[in-house]
């Protein structure tokens, strides 16, 4: 709570939020160099091909392509606000082609501390997909720390706030996986969820863009 209090009196949620609501996508799907810079990062490559993509998300994993797809998009969204501008098609790139993602999948909320190089393999996405909540209690508590999430984050709550929730549930979902992983378990556990939060609060307060 100490840490959402310090985003949130900052503004940081505030700022990403209007980040995210007038988001303008700094390379168009339609551009020759979408399919060039997506090949940057090694890890969308991999996780593309071995992560589900269903329509329908009971048939699908706990952790799927639909829970990995914003987390890219949200460090171009923390980016973004750290640099005071709209992002171009070479900040993507520079993003892409660096390993901060992967600092941040493989050391979470250590992602700033670390001077290795990491390299996402096939298997880590397999192992991924194979994850499931430890019990009943580790989904609630997870639901529920999402519902206080919004409760203090947003003084109102609409449809671009409930659009920024959904994705950023997503991505502590997808996290809390790197974190059941990095303790060599198949199942995410209630620590695993807080130390998501914990890693994306860390994210949201550090100017990331001395990072890439």
């Amino acid at each position: 709570m100490d840490d959402l209090h310090f985003l949130i009196d900052s503004n940081c949620y505030i700022n990403l939020l209007n980040v995210y609501s007038n988001w303008e996508e700094p390379v168009s799907l339609d551009s020759e160099f979408t399919h060039e810079i997506a090949l940057e990062s090694k890890m969308l490559v991999i996780a593309v091909e071995n992560l589900k993509n269903l329509p329908i998300s009971f048939l699908s994993d706990l952790i799927d392509y639909n829970t990995f797809i914003f987390f890219l998009p949200f460090l171009e969204w923390v980016y973004s606000m750290y640099l005071g501008r709209q992002l171009n098609a070479d900040d993507v790139r520079k993003l892409f082609a660096s390993d901060f993602p992967e600092k941040i999948v493989f050391e979470l909320e250590n992602f700033d501390q670390t001077t290795e190089n990491f390299k996402t393999t096939p298997e880590f996405f397999q192992k991924l997909r194979k994850l499931k909540w430890e019990n009943r209690k580790t989904k609630k508590i997870y639901n529920e720390l999402d519902k206080i999430f919004t409760l203090f984050a947003f003084e109102d709550y609409g449809l671009k706030e409930m659009s920024f929730d959904l994705r950023h549930k997503w991505i502590i979902l997808f996290l809390a996986g790197c974190a059941a992983l990095k303790e060599n378990r198949d199942y995410i556990a209630i620590k695993d969820v807080f130390r998501a939060y914990k890693t994306i609060f860390k994210i949201i307060g550090t100017d990331i863009s001395k990072l890439i």
